[in-house]
């Protein structure tokens, strides 16, 4: 910390992300289980079905791979960079990787494909305006929802009537993202980031501490089921992963708890218009401003 400044990290982007990735692997083996291996003991889904969430998650990440490779060999013309470092020029394999985590296990793997590839090819010449992994998610639902129904509840969900209890949401038998519904697992990746600096936590924290408060003051007063209206759209864990977004989220201390505020609020919201897409609109809006907010607090905070 310096001038009340946070600093950003000087490691390399391949060990930002890889050590980001390696925190949320158990959600994502969970996931893994969750959506694909425990359907298929259960007879509900075929041996391919079966590897849909594993699919959805790291063939995202190939594509993002095989997108930074050719971006910088053929355009950049970076011919002496090693192929790791070309690889790993930019956050996509993270941005694909945690998008996969959020995203709706019944979604066609044509659409959801052809969309992550050619917004992220996009991305990489107009570079990371606003959330990527936000505005990729909320094109893929508006596309989905036109030839389909959007939701995240697997076959097996689906086929039954559930009275989840605490415990249930805690360890992700709700319907939710392929890998974002372990809230114990998530607390720990949050917590492992944070201890090796490696996530922007004051948002985090701001964010899902607000949120929380906010959504038991409404589900006081309207009888609602608190843990169905609070894990029901991928809020915490897009308020832990994707709105800490190196690139596009704020890096100065008072404006990570203004982002984080806004966030929470807007999500409240938005929440009333469309659940599922509240927390993914919230953070793509917030994400607009973050250089404003870091400039503008910053002089504030300079002037006093």
């Amino acid at each position: 910390m310096e001038n009340n400044v946070y600093i950003r990290s000087n490691r390399s982007i391949m060990s930002i992300s890889l050590t980001r990735l390696a925190m949320i692997l158990p959600l994502i083996i969970y996931g893994m289980y969750k959506n694909g291996i425990y359907l298929y003991r259960n007879h509900l889904v075929s041996t391919i079905e079966m590897f849909k969430p594993l699919i959805i998650i790291f063939g995202g990440a190939v594509i993002a791979a095989i997108i930074n490779y050719v971006y910088e060999r053929l355009i950049r013309k970076q011919n002496d960079n090693n192929i790791l470092d070309m690889v790993f020029s930019s956050f996509h394999i993270e941005y694909a990787i945690l998008l996969g985590c959020i995203m709706s296990i019944n979604v066609n793997l044509w659409l959801y494909f052809a969309i992550l590839t050619v917004l992220l090819i996009i991305s990489k010449f107009i570079g990371d305006k606003a959330n990527t992994i936000c505005l990729i998610f909320l094109v893929i639902y508006v596309v989905s929802s036109l030839t389909g129904n959007f939701n995240f509840t697997n076959v097996y969900e689906t086929s039954k009537t559930f009275s989840y209890e605490l415990i249930d949401y805690l360890i992700g038998r709700n319907p939710g993202g392929i890998a974002s519904t372990h809230i114990i697992l998530l607390v720990a990746a949050l917590i492992g980031l944070s201890i090796t600096n490696n996530n922007k936590t004051t948002i985090s924290l701001t964010a899902i501490i607000t949120y929380i408060f906010i959504m038991f003051i409404y589900a006081l007063f309207t009888h609602n089921n608190y843990m169905n209206i609070l894990t029901c759209n991928n809020f915490l864990f897009i308020a832990s992963f994707v709105a800490t977004d190196s690139v596009t989220s704020c890096y100065t201390p008072r404006a990570m708890i203004i982002s984080g505020l806004l966030i929470s609020i807007l999500s409240f919201g938005i929440y009333f218009i469309n659940p599922i897409l509240a927390p993914v609109i919230a953070v793509l809006l917030t994400s607009l401003f973050t250089r404003i907010m870091d400039e503008k607090i910053y002089l504030l905070s300079k002037k006093k």
